[in-house]
């Protein structure tokens, strides 16, 4: 069975119920994507006194950047391993108590959803989502497409530069400590991350996803109501100095269109902006409120028709995935001008969650770290125990 992606407006009209995210828990991935659970990351906004005629340049130590490996694929494990680290938790968050009930409908990253949400919008880059369902719980990851393969194995040094550039404008501007200054001398690490872990709903669909945040707002107060609030964190993007009209709508039409999404899912309220030249200048910097955002690109884009086409999508999961075993995957593919397909595999290409025994996975408890390679099957309350290294 088909999912037919029609024309945006069919999916516009009432907003759909959505359900402000929550924050549960954070974690950090060093410069070696070891995982953390802690908030070592984590970063403060630092905004210099005029954000008009600055001057930041993107290129500086690019030669000694630690680069991100793309390539390598970690599926969702970094978000298993939270659960890991938090099961006991995390049992009544899945589940009803004593019961068997789900709490929880997918699990899943932002990033995922960004490309769901952004689907009636696109119309060059294809993508490739899996899917097991365990313990009535769906678990969704995103696969590299063969387009997107080769976009990455033929990009140009000067694309590798460009995507460089919003690593070293998050070092300009996101430091340790609040009032303190960048330090710019280090190299820049593209493998360090700070991600928090958010409960949400769409409909009637629950949510436990996570994000990569950029830093906080120092001058934040947290109410006493809203302890669990997101409305601390800011996001920071570049983009090319707009120059012209068609610039100015396809900044509208593309841009904010997945800034407005990316900071929405999250519940962030800001969006700082670098605008560049096209020698990697930062020249001013500009602070563009998330809810002001669907504003400005002139009806280019509803928020309304994002989140519902991203809710029916669910449902057309929710439909097709009925297989509740973890060596079940359900591949679902889109073309842009083509519907969604969706394929059951039972191939090991495709694998969602890792099948290496609970009795191999070692966690040290004094750094609060341990291998995500030794992720398990242990989702939401296996009965087993794992071990501890005092």
């Amino acid at each position: 069975m088909n999912f037919t992606v029609k024309r945006a407006d069919h999916y516009n009209g009432r907003f759909p119920s959505f359900r402000k995210p929550s924050e549960i828990g954070f974690f950090s991935l060093d410069g070696e994507r070891k995982f953390h659970n802690d908030n070592r990351q984590m970063k403060y906004i630092s905004l210099p006194r005029s954000l008009k005629n600055v001057y930041m340049d993107l290129n500086a130590g690019y030669e000694n950047a630690v680069r991100k490996d793309f390539g390598k694929k970690e599926k969702i494990d970094i978000l298993l391993t939270w659960i890991l680290f938090h099961q006991e938790e995390v049992k009544h968050i899945f589940h009803v108590p004593n019961s068997n009930k789900p709490q929880i409908d997918f699990v899943c990253f932002r990033g995922l959803l960004t490309t769901i949400g952004t689907t009636i919008y696109e119309n060059k880059e294809d993508w490739l989502i899996c899917a097991t369902k365990f313990r009535s719980v769906i678990y969704l990851c995103a696969f590299d497409t063969e387009d997107h393969i080769h976009r990455r194995e033929t990009a140009t040094e000067r694309d590798k530069r460009m995507s460089a550039w919003g690593y070293k404008f998050e070092q300009y501007l996101a430091v340790d400590a609040p009032n303190s200054k960048p330090n710019l001398s280090i190299p820049v690490n593209e493998k360090e991350e700070y991600c928090i872990v958010l409960k949400g709903r769409l409909n009637n669909h629950t949510l436990l996803y996570s994000a990569e945040v950029d830093g906080k707002d120092p001058f934040y107060r947290s109410p006493d109501d809203d302890p669990k609030s997101t409305q601390c964190y800011m996001e920071l993007k570049t983009s090319r100095m707009i120059t012209s009209d068609r610039q100015h709508f396809n900044f509208c039409r593309f841009k904010l269109l997945k800034w407005w999404l990316q900071s929405f899912l999250v519940g962030i309220p800001k969006v700082i902006c670098g605008f560049r030249d096209d020698h990697g200048i930062v020249r001013n910097l500009e602070i563009f409120p998330v809810s002001e955002m669907p504003k400005m690109p002139e009806n280019q884009w509803s928020p309304s028709s994002i989140l519902n086409f991203t809710s029916r999508f669910m449902d057309y999961i929710r439909t097709c995935v009925k297989k509740d075993d973890p060596h079940v995957v359900y591949k679902f593919y889109w073309r842009p001008g083509s519907p969604i397909t969706c394929e059951e595999l039972t191939s090991r290409e495709y694998q969602v969650l890792p099948d290496l025994e609970l009795d191999s996975v070692v966690m040290d408890k004094s750094t609060n770290s341990t291998d995500t390679a030794q992720v398990a099957i242990f989702i939401c309350g296996i009965d087993r125990d794992f071990t501890i290294v005092e």
